[in-house]
């Protein structure tokens, strides 16, 4: 029988928080690191693996692994 979900904390500065808004708005950074900004954006706003999947367009296991 599976065990309830664990959201996993976040605990970024302030600092940490304007690099990650910036980079996930760039268009010169590779995409993948722009994804996953914005993935933990996302996660931090709402910790939800499936929430965020939804909300970016990428399967929920592409969020838990990233």
């Amino acid at each position: 029988m599976a065990g309830w979900r664990r959201a996993v904390e976040l605990a970024m500065s302030d600092e940490e928080i304007a690099t990650l808004t910036t980079l996930s708005r760039s268009r010169i950074e590779l995409a993948s690191r722009v994804s996953r900004a914005q993935m933990l954006l996302a996660y931090r706003e709402n910790p939800s693996f499936c929430a965020v999947g939804q909300r970016l367009g990428v399967h929920h296991q592409t969020v838990q692994r990233r």
